[in-house]
């Protein structure tokens, strides 16, 4: 156990057992640092995470104190998202607070308006800004995933959200991805399609395992999912608008005489871009190319026609992050235990036998 974790659970085991009584003064943290031989950055860290528990608070020149019953305050636990118009966003939090509220627990949501550089600097100076955990929605970058390492090291208590184990150790919430694409690959050989195509976002792990899914499916079936029906429309930024991206890579597919009867996209988002593509080229759905998806976002069952697709079950993944972000609160150790979550399959209209000839 780190030096600083020591420290505080002998401060909680002394206010547990009565050494320190509600409103009394624990230390100032210099008295702290050379009672225990520590250094000062090592006790701040340890009280720190006491005072984000709400067990301690800091009176200005006068030290430490255990906080009093009438005066407690309600635990805060952020969630940082990279942006609430993305409807998943909103069910995860709703998810989250659902758990969060049996627990007294209040969870702030972070909005950071598309910007990954907010995100990223909100993330890291999470230790310091009083919460005492934090859950994250995934943005698959390195920059992203390199502060989540960082804010880690630390010790604080955090989980990520749409995170695929493979990528690095972390607590995790996560749809079944793989099953999800093999849903997918399933259902359109069924119908009888051979001749599909795959569009996505290939450098989120959780996407490369839908691609994986739905490629074993194939396989099962005997048939290949060739190199060059699998479009990579990775964004540099990925809560950058990248309709234009999305929008090339599906014309490139539709357009000519070989082009697939049936198209998998990662999410709705591209399945809605290739609804436009199809219109501009004048290719109906499903009749002459089918098209699935994956998410089931409101906008999916609105679109004309409806689109078959996956659905992520985006507030069951705010509720079993919040459980295993309680875990560590409680001083359970941060495991980095994936929880998955099983996806559902959901039919509409958008999917059909392919077309003789």
């Amino acid at each position: 156990m780190p030096a600083y974790a020591r420290l505080a659970e002998e401060l909680r085991r002394g206010v547990a057992q009565g050494e320190y009584r509600p409103g009394a003064r624990v230390a100032a943290e210099h008295e702290l640092a050379r009672r225990h031989g520590l250094s000062r950055v090592t006790v701040r860290r340890a009280t720190e995470l006491l005072i984000g528990e709400g067990l301690l608070e800091r009176r200005a020149g006068k030290g430490l104190y255990v906080r009093e019953a009438e005066s407690e305050l309600t635990r805060v636990v952020k969630l940082i998202v990279g942006n609430l118009a993305w409807e998943p966003s909103v069910r995860v939090a709703r998810g989250a607070q659902e758990v969060a509220r049996g627990m007294g627990v209040e969870v702030q949501v972070y909005d950071a308006h598309g910007s990954q550089e907010q995100i990223v600097k909100t993330l890291l100076g999470l230790p310091r800004n009083g919460a005492c955990g934090a859950i994250l929605m995934a943005l698959h970058t390195a920059v992203f995933n390199e502060a989540v390492v960082r804010v880690q090291a630390q010790g604080f208590p955090l989980v990520v959200v749409d995170h695929h184990p493979g990528e690095f150790a972390v607590p995790a919430a996560v749809a079944d991805n793989d099953t999800g694409g093999a849903l997918v690959g399933r259902y359109l050989m069924g119908l009888g399609h051979r001749r599909l195509a795959f569009v996505g976002d290939c450098g989120a792990s959780t996407v490369r395992a839908r691609l994986e899914g739905f490629r074993d499916a194939l396989a099962e079936g005997g048939v290949v999912l060739p190199r060059a029906r699998v479009v990579d429309i990775t964004p540099e930024d990925p809560l950058a608008n990248w309709d234009a991206r999305v929008r090339l890579g599906v014309e490139g597919l539709l357009r000519g005489e070989a082009r697939p009867t049936a198209v998998f996209c990662s999410c709705d988002a591209v399945a809605r871009a290739c609804y436009r593509v199809c219109a501009a080229l004048g290719l109906r759905i499903p009749q002459e190319v089918s098209v699935v998806g994956f998410d089931d976002d409101p906008l999916a069952e609105w679109l004309s026609p409806p689109l078959t697709t996956v659905r992520q079950p985006f507030a069951e993944m705010g509720r079993a992050a919040m459980r295993l972000l309680a875990a560590q609160l409680a001083g359970g150790p941060a495991q980095a235990q994936t929880v998955t979550v099983p996806v559902e399959w959901v039919e509409r209209g958008s999917a059909a036998a392919p077309a003789v000839g």
